[in-house]
């Protein structure tokens, strides 16, 4: 049986982490205090998740022409009052793929 070495809770053997088996996040936060490990700066648990993929452009995105994943050209479609909106288009067809508004903020 494989426990968690901080709160000595009986995990499964099968987890996601083999070698140090945490069961939770405030074991892990402990596991680091013990070792004398600071808390690495700006990857709190307190930030989204979604915070790191603001600004995130496709470079691939499925064709329905083509019928699989294929390098896409971006192009500004409309500027808006709250934001600008682009389009995508599959390089090899020209198909329109998918859009992204940017937000102005």
């Amino acid at each position: 049986m494989i426990r968690c070495p901080i709160c000595r809770k009986a995990l499964s053997p099968f987890g996601s982490h083999p070698y140090a088996p945490l069961c939770s996040e405030a074991c892990r936060k402990e596991a680091f205090r013990r070792a004398g490990i600071p808390e690495p700066e700006g990857n709190s648990s307190e930030e989204t998740p979604q915070a790191e993929f603001q600004q995130l452009t496709a470079t691939h995105l499925y064709c329905p022409t083509c019928r699989r994943s294929m390098p896409t050209r971006e192009k500004l479609l409309l500027i808006l009052p709250d934001g600008d909106l682009y389009g995508y288009s599959c390089l090899q067809c020209g198909a329109e793929v998918g859009t992204r508004t940017e937000r102005k903020g």
